[in-house]
């Protein structure tokens, strides 16, 4: 059984280097490169050619393995580039931002915009009504110009010995002028307690209103 320690040997440090070189061509291939476009960014080759590229004095001092980091076989990626040029000039650089590379917020050094603070205010009425009324529930957001047309989330909750539990949950559209409505019909006697909140998304922050309270008698 020995003999054959060393062909599984021979078999497994393969695998190990075939999937060395697929990680490495997917890495590869996650930015674009000197002659390959993602995503409709670049290729480099478009405007700067080879013959040119190769040309340049500093770069033939420099020895391909400054561009080419894994290999010749491997085209320059944009960090290769940035490495002596400097990524705060490639992104400067009128026609680089005509291509949209620096237009990505979160990516090449490009600021990711700080999310909008907004404010849910909540009443109800009438706060006390009979079984098988309905209270209304209105409110305003802030700012107006980010959240008309958005959704607030409404949840009224009962009261069940010590805890609450959700009775009813909705939602309310929010007009052009920053208010809403909400009507609701609770199916049982007892003691009500409402709230409104704004989920929060990458352009603006959430929020949640003051609780109100309200019975059913």
């Amino acid at each position: 059984m020995r003999k054959y320690y060393p062909v599984a040997a021979f078999l497994i440090l393969l695998a190990a280097m075939a999937l060395s070189a697929a990680l490495v061509t997917s890495n590869a291939n996650a930015l674009p490169t000197f002659t390959n476009a993602v995503k409709g960014i670049g290729p480099c080759v478009s405007c700067h050619t080879q013959t040119a590229t190769h040309a340049n004095v500093n770069h033939a001092s420099l020895g391909c393995s400054s561009c080419h980091l894994s290999g010749t076989a491997t085209p320059p990626t944009p960090s290769a580039c940035a490495a002596c040029h400097g990524a705060s000039a490639i992104l400067a650089s009128a026609n680089h931002v005509a291509q949209g590379c620096s237009t990505t917020p979160g990516c090449h050094g490009v600021p990711v915009p700080t999310p909008i603070t907004t404010a849910v205010s909540l009443k109800v009425a009438p706060t006390s009504i009979k079984f098988k009324k309905t209270v209304k529930a209105t409110g305003a957001v802030t700012p107006v110009a980010t959240l008309a047309g958005t959704k607030v989330v409404l949840k009224a909750e009962i009261k069940v010995g010590s805890a609450w539990k959700t009775s009813k949950a909705a939602t309310a559209t929010v007009t052009a002028t920053g208010t809403y409505s909400w009507t609701y019909k609770p199916a049982k006697k007892g003691t009500y307690r409402l709230k409104a909140s704004i989920k929060a998304t990458t352009d603006y922050k959430g929020s949640k209103s003051p609780t109100k309270a309200f019975k059913v008698k």
